[in-house]
């Protein structure tokens, strides 16, 4: 192909509508030597008030184990700033068209410790109601591990 073809894109993100109601999600998490680590599912659910949204994510682990994170993200102008409990400061991030940037450090449990992780996140919208992840995780700059997620809102969630 010449590059002459553009597919219809989505448009712009935004976080409150995509996320306002339940999401669920599928994640892999590939290993810094690139093979499959875990797999995961998360469900969601979102609430928007004024211009902060507020995610309560429950995670289940192919190995049975389970996790909970919940997020609040104040959106304005382009910008997000998120924390969660496991989040070490602030999450920063940019919306750029139908991509968001957001990095952050996480408390990343491995074993019966937690180690200081850092996240560079990209998030982009591939349909209405499809948005992909690919997360790189890095320790003193080096990188760890991979995380790709696709979040497919849920029936309810397109209403709003």
């Amino acid at each position: 192909m010449n590059g002459s073809f553009r597919p219809p894109f989505p448009g712009t993100l935004d976080v409150r509508t995509f996320f306002a109601g339940r999401t669920r999600a599928w994640g892999t998490v590939i290993d810094r030597r690139g093979r499959l680590a875990r797999r995961f599912t998360v469900d969601i659910q979102g609430e928007v008030d004024g211009d902060r949204l507020t995610l309560d994510e429950h995670f289940s682990f192919d190995d049975g184990a389970t996790d909970r994170r919940t997020w609040t993200i104040a959106c304005g102008g382009g910008a997000l700033t998120g924390s969660a409990g496991d989040v070490v400061g602030a999450a920063r991030g940019a919306i750029d068209g139908a991509a968001l940037s957001w990095r952050y450090d996480l408390m990343l449990p491995v074993g019966r410790r937690r180690i200081r992780v850092a996240f560079d996140d990209l998030m982009v919208l591939a349909d209405h109601d499809t948005l992909l992840s690919r997360a790189v995780i890095r320790k003193f700059g080096l990188r760890l591990a991979e995380v790709v997620i696709a979040f497919r809102r849920t029936p309810q969630a397109r209403s709003h």
